[in-house]
This record gives structure tokens, sequence and C-alpha cells, in this order.
């Protein structure tokens, strides 16, 4: 049996065939340096086995985040940076590339291509060859490329660049070995740039001024004043991996007291008088500069390629479908109802599985000789509060695997395709809808994720848009709710709802066009090939977003349900519990919108802290003088949980196989409860209010870091304001 971290314990240099030395030691820094899309996060993740978040768009990747693999010559530390298409790229990810580079000067480049994209990727690879820093080439998606009619000449790149060039496949981890070994024969690329005569003789008098053939030309093409060569903000790298330790022996990622990029004071007016000359003679630097860059990637690509067969033409077939300005949005609104679907068909199962130990832990609670109120909050706070949102842990999972499905496939990028010409209708760029798409996760990474965008005022209108985006805290709800009321038609609800949310995000962005003055970029979208997923990684990621909501909830979610419990516990000199008390006291407020029972609205309060306490504070409430559980002996409890495993599993296949319309919503004794106290109108009211109403506090820290307090504020009382309008005008219309 093969072990993929045996082999790289075992390859890490090269010995010649005599079993000589090494030809070279491995650096113990390794940046990922490539264009979107390539699949460096992958690669990182394949040689250290960690859990860095993948994601199939430009932006996923906006900080340094950090791995670490332990070869054989030692701990080697793995830099994941923003993919880019030019070192000098102007957007806030795509300026940390260059500063990360020059702070360690002897670390390792491996320049990950696509070799569906060859000709755009070895332009970054040119200009990774004039920084001259050391480098290894990972070929990325070859198999792609065979998809596509082409086969791919490694010998002939190879020689052509002057660095190794190693076939890899990112998602499985094959070609890791190999990727390994050659990284002690990396090295400057020797492939340089033939410019015209006139530029080339201006690059030769920038040359003693700099440090890299690289910076004497940026400097010349203007692409790099002297105010980016002067000053580097600090990066802070997030550790990411097997612990929070960075290498001991390794310098600091990022531009520190004393590291400045290589300029002197003179070299700016220089590089102006050069590019003026240039100018004068007929020639444009920044063009002509971009042009030779091309044309020799252009030749190395034709040169290292060749047709295998007609290429397939399905993925063009598929994008005239989906890209189609009247058809894309009906098959977008029928893939989110079939995801929908889907996620109930084959939750629902194990929902009520979680259900059935519920029940059995809180028999066993009950048989225990504890004393009445430890009892009381075993059995309310943790069991009936705290394992109520458990339940719906596979809801979670499942949505998150076939997002995940979906995302590494290449489709979800196609939504954000969809969603860019609106986008620009609305003064945002393009990139924009992809924070947009993040928040579906969860809204906090979304807020992070607006630094991609290059205008402030477009990070702050789209900061202040996304808490409108239904994020999975609040999924739990929303299928608790659908559950109750409309089982045989939750997922369209649930379409609906986050239907609603978006255009709610539009509408906001829309009001905050006017009210945040500023310039509004442009750019372009990359759409990735068509990609079959392996399940292995659909199933990790879902797993590790899964664990992150657990990890980042479970805390929360205890010590709300907790003070919930023990404010229903102690009662007023009245005999109302002072929850009821506080709850009842708020309840005509929320009147005009059909939330009248105090029980609701009493979950509403916590559930400003964070969303997926809600359904713990009604599990609590809606339990009062509700039939305690029996107690239950220990074998009568295993087989019940045995059965309801055996149910899950025969559920499963029944939701695979079974009908669209045939599949009702997971349910549960909250629900029916719910069910008995609310009406459709209010139930539906509930919905929406939860959808728009105050971000959670997560989110409004990310907020208040990223803009200021007053803004964070802002956000809350907005959501607030349009919650109220929304379900207001929701139960009007169904009561």
């Amino acid at each position: 049996m093969s072990c993929r971290f045996c082999s790289l314990q075992s390859s890490c240099a090269l010995a010649t065939p005599q079993g000589d030395a090494p030809h070279g030691a491995v650096p113990l820094r390794w940046f990922m340096v490539g264009t979107p899309n390539t699949g460096k996060t992958s690669l990182i993740n394949a040689i250290s086995g960690s859990s860095l978040e993948v994601g199939n768009w430009s932006g996923t990747t906006l900080d340094l985040a950090h791995a670490r693999a332990n070869l054989a010559c030692g701990e080697v530390e793995l830099v994941d940076l923003p993919g880019a298409y030019t070192l000098a790229g102007s957007a806030p990810d795509e300026e940390i590339l260059l500063p990360a580079l020059l702070a360690d000067p002897s670390a390792l480049v491996v320049n990950v291509v696509d070799a569906t994209n060859l000709t755009r990727d070895l332009t970054l690879t040119l200009e990774l060859a004039e920084l001259g820093v050391p480098m290894v080439v990972a070929l990325n998606l070859v198999d792609q490329a065979e998809k596509q009619g082409i086969a791919i000449d490694v010998k002939d790149l190879e020689a052509n660049l002057g660095v190794p060039v190693v076939i890899v496949k990112a998602n499985v981890g094959r070609g890791i070995g190999e990727l390994v070994t050659a990284a002690s024969r990396a090295g400057v690329g020797a492939a340089k740039v033939p410019y015209p005569q006139e530029l080339e003789q201006a690059i030769g008098r920038l040359l003693p001024l700099t440090e890299s053939r690289w910076h004497a030309i940026a400097a010349l093409t203007g692409e790099l004043d002297a105010d980016a060569m002067m000053h580097a903000n600090a990066l802070q790298p997030a550790a990411i991996g097997h612990g929070s330790d960075t290498v001991a022996t390794l310098p600091p990622v990022g531009p520190q007291d004393g590291v400045s990029l290589p300029t002197v004071p003179n070299l700016a007016a220089r590089a102006e008088a050069e590019r003026g000359s240039l100018l004068a003679s007929g020639l444009d630097p920044f063009l002509d500069v971009s042009e030779a860059r091309h044309r020799l990637a252009h030749a190395f690509s034709g040169g290292a390629t060749r047709p295998l067969h007609a290429a397939d033409s399905a993925g063009d077939r598929v994008d005239r479908l989906i890209l189609h300005p009247v058809v894309g949005p009906f098959a977008l609104l029928g893939g989110l109802a079939l995801t929908f679907h889907l996620t109930f068909a084959l939750s629902s199962p194990w929902v009520d599985f979680l259900g059935v130990v519920q029940g059995v832990l809180a028999g066993w609670a009950e048989a225990l000789p504890l004393p009445g109120l430890l009892s009381g909050f075993l059995a309310g706070a943790v069991i009936e509060g705290v394992g109520t949102v458990i339940a719906f842990v596979p809801v979670l999972f499942t949505l998150y695997a076939l997002l995940g499905f979906l995302e590494n496939a290449g489709l979800l990028a196609r939504v954000a395709y969809l969603a860019d010409g609106l986008m620009r209708r609305l003064g945002l760029p393009g990139r924009a809808v992809l924070p947009m798409v993040l928040s579906l996760g969860c809204t906090v990474p979304a807020v992070q994720a607006t630094k991609m965008l290059e205008q402030p005022r477009d990070r702050l209108r789209v900061a202040l848009a996304i808490p409108s985006i239904p994020c999975g805290a609040r999924l739990p709800v929303f299928v608790l709710l659908a559950a109750a009321f409309v089982p045989q038609y939750a997922g369209l609800v649930l379409t609906g709802l986050y239907v609603a949310g978006f255009l709610a995000t539009l509408l906001t962005a829309l009001l905050f066009r006017g009210a945040l003055k500023g310039e509004t970029a442009t750019g372009v979208m990359e759409l990735p090939a068509y990609r079959l997923p392996p399940f292995s990684l659909v199933f990790r990621l879902a797993w590790i977003r899964t664990k992150a909501f657990l990890t980042s909830a479970g805390g929360p979610i205890l010590a709300v349900v907790a003070v919930v419990w023990a404010l229903l516990a102690f009662n007023l000199p009245n005999g109302v519990s002072v929850f009821e008390f506080v709850a009842r006291g708020m309840a005509p407020l929320f009147a005009p919108i059909g939330l009248e029972d105090w029980r609701v609205v009493g979950a509403l309060i916590p559930g400003t802290i964070a969303k997926e306490v809600m359904i713990g504070s009604m599990a609590l409430t809606f339990a009062t003088g509700a039939e305690a559980s029996s107690a239950l002996g220990f074998m009568a409890g295993l087989q019940d949980v045995f059965i309801g495993f055996w149910d899950a599993i025969r559920g499963t296949l029944t939701g695979l196989w079974g009908s669209v319309l045939a599949t009702d919503a997971p349910d549960g004794a909250l629900g029916s409860r719910l069910a008995g106290t609310l009406s459709l109108a209010s139930a539906l009211s509930l919905m929406v209010f939860s959808l728009l109403y105050v971000p959670c506090m997560a989110t409004l820290a990310a907020i208040s870091k990223a803009f200021g307090r007053r803004y964070a504020l802002l956000s809350a009382g907005y959501q607030l304001g349009l919650a109220y309008l929304a379900g207001f005008l929701v139960y009007q219309l169904f009561r």
C-alpha cells in the first residue's frame, strides 16, 4: 500500500545516479504563486495534509495562509499567496504578492501553471524569471488539457524556461513526490524576453539602480512608482494547518523594519525620463513589454503543445445554455431549487436520527440520580436546547457538500458571471459578486473578502449589503419553519428565501450607491473550465466547513442557551420567569408583523448574537410545561439508536431515488409545537425577519474592524428596519 507522506519523507533532495550527495538543499519556505483557479491551495493541502480553504474563483486567498510539511530535510513552510496575473497588480489582494516574495529572496517559488491556459500563465512565469527568484513550475490540470485535445511536452517547456517542470494533479495529490524532488534543482529562470533594442538599452541604464531586471522594467513601464517601491505595509500571516507556530529559522513574511523594496531616490525620476524619451520615439514601454512577454509565452506554449484530437466542446455547449441572458437565470433558479431538494432528501433521515439520539440522551439523563437543578440543566439546556441545534448539522453538511461540488466543478463561477452585468448596472465591479457568493457559507469571511475590491467605496457598499444573504447559521431556522408549515414545498420556500436575500442585497447596494461617494473600479472575470471534483475533496471541504461551524458556534450556543435556561428557571415574585417577563414586554412591538407569542419574540433576542441560537431558545421555551422524558434503560436506549441509524440509512437511499415533490423536509417535536402556535402568515413573516434582521455579533465585529464602528451600527440599524418592513409586508400579504 502506497503512502504519500512516506514518499515525501524520502524525496526531499535528488541524489545522483552514483549515490553522491544531493544536487542541492531544499529551501525551507515555499511560496505558491500563480494565476487564480490554478490549484495553489489544493497543492498545499496535498503536500502538507492541511485544510486550507479551496475556492474555484479568484479572490479566495486574500491573506497569507501558512501550512507546514515534514520532509526528510526538515520542516518546510508552505505559503499560499493570492492569485494574480502580474506581479504589479493593483487590487488589494494582488498587492500582497510582490512584498511577500521580496521579504525572503531565498524562498522557493512554486509557480503553479494551468495547462489549459498555458500562454496566459507563462506570462507570469516570465515575470518571475525577471524577478530572479529560485523557481520550479508545477504544471496542473494536464488531464483537463488532454480532454480539450491538447498534449504538453514537459521536456520542451523545461528546456525553454530553464527551470524544472513537474506535472501534478493537485486535487488528488499526484506528482507531489516528484515536485518535492525537483525542488532541489530549482533555479532562476533562464528565459529572457526579447524587448525592442531601444527598450533594452533603457532597461540596461536602470538596472544599476535596482536589484532585479523586473524592477527596472516595472519602473520603466510605470507599473511600480516610487511610493510603491519605498513603502509597503506589514503583512500578518495566518498560520493554518498543523499548528500555529512558524518555522523558527525563517524570517517573517512581508516587509519588515529595515527591509524595503529595492530602490534609490533618483530611480523614479530616471525612469520617468527614460519613459518620456521612449514615448517621444514612438515606443510605449507598457504596451511593448506586455506584447513581448505575451509573444514569448505564446511561442513557448505553441512549441510545447500538440493537438491530440478535436477538442471536446461539451463545456462550450453547456455554457451557451447556462450563460444565456434569458435561459441562464431560470437554469440558475432550477439548480438552486434542486440543490435544496437534495439537501432535504439526503439530510432529513439523519436529522430524524439525531432526534432519536436526543430523545435517548434525555431518557438516560432522567434516569440518573442527579439533584433537581443539575438534572434540569442537563435535560433542558444541554440536551433540549443545544441538542436541537446540533440535530440540524446534517442539513449544513449536505448543503456544504453540494455547494462544494458546484464550486469546484466551476458552476458557482458561472453564477458570478451571470450576475456580473447586474453588478455593473448597480455601479459595482463584477468581482463584487464573489463576496456575495462566499456569504452563503458565513458572512464574516465574506466581509473580509471585500478587500479584493480595489475601491474603498465598493468594499463598504458590498460589506453593508451582504448581511441580507442567508448564511449557513440561518439555514436551520428556515429548515425548521419550512418543515413545520410547508413540508411538501420546503425546497421551493428556501429557494424563495435565498432569492429574496439576494434581491435585498442588490437593493441595499443600490440605496447606498448615492450615499457613498467615490469611484468604481472595473475588472475582468475569468471562467474556470468545467471539472468533476473528486468526491473525497467535496466531502473533506464539507467536513471542514461543518467542523468550523461546530467549533465557532458550539461555545456561543451553549453559553446563550445556558443563560436562557437560567432566566427561565428563576421566577420573579409574580411567578413569571425573568425571560418570559422581558419577552412579553417586547411582544407588542412585533405584533404588526404577526409575532405575538412571547416564546418566538424571546428567541429573536439571543438570535442577535448568533442566528442558530434561535432554535435552542425556542426549544427551551416551547418545552416549558411539556411532558418530561421518561427514564430509559441503557440497553433500551442503544436499541433505539441502532433502529434509528438503520432507518436513516434506508431513508437516505429512498431520498436518492424518490421523486422531487415527494420529499418532506425534516421535522421534529419543536416544529410540531410551532405549527400549533403560529399561523402560516406568521411563520413566513418570521422566516423573512430572520433572513434580514440584525447581523450576528461576529459579522458586526468584522464590519467594525474593516470600516469603523459607525458603519457597524449603521448595518445593525438598517438591517433591523429592513427586516421589520419586509416582515410586515409578508404578514399583511398572507394573513
